[in-house]
């Protein structure tokens, strides 16, 4: 093989470190803990099975509690202090706690003051405080009451057609069957 040959796949070698490298950087700084909150498949009804609790209720206080690490705000929480207006699922008391997480990169969701929400959520109430998220499903009420169950998935096919061939063979009688 000639010196050339050898130089050239040196200098291709490096320069595909150099750019593998680059890429691995770029990986590493478009993908952060943004992407870290994934949820269940499934729709509105399936996160109403899921929920310990779903109610329509009006946001009265929001406020925000620092977590164990004041360095870091993917351990804080929003509480929000609601009035629960009307129950679908579950035994929230009148005026409960919410809590989600701060960062929307660990599921938290974002909530109005003096807005009314559809609130799916989890956990033992009987501290007055539960827990939502993004993917717990809760939504403006406006939107509607709560799906309750998903709807059926259909795997039939559709009926062939029938041409008028095929009907009129299948009512004419044959001239051999009447022999």
């Amino acid at each position: 093989m000639s010196p050339f040959r050898t130089t050239r796949r040196r200098r291709f070698g490096r320069v595909l470190a150099v750019v593998l490298a680059a890429l691995a950087m770029l990986v590493g700084v478009f993908v952060t803990s943004a992407g870290a909150c994934s949820c269940f498949p499934g729709g509105e009804g399936s996160r109403y099975v899921r929920a310990d609790h779903v109610f329509t209720g009006l946001v009265l206080s929001k406020e925000t509690l620092t977590g164990t690490d004041p360095d870091s705000p993917q351990d804080d929480v929003f509480r929000y202090r609601v009035l629960r207006l009307q129950t679908h699922k579950g035994q929230p008391p009148i005026l409960v706690n919410v809590d989600t997480s701060v960062a929307g990169s660990t599921c938290g969701i974002s909530l109005n003051v003096w807005e009314t929400y559809l609130v799916f959520a989890s956990g033992d109430a009987s501290d007055r405080v539960i827990e939502t998220g993004l993917c717990s499903g809760t939504r403006l009420a406006s939107q509607g009451p709560p799906i309750t169950e998903e709807p059926p998935t259909t795997t039939t096919t559709a009926p062939a057609p029938t041409t008028t061939a095929v009907a009129l063979a299948a009512s004419t009688p044959s001239p051999c069957a009447a022999a």
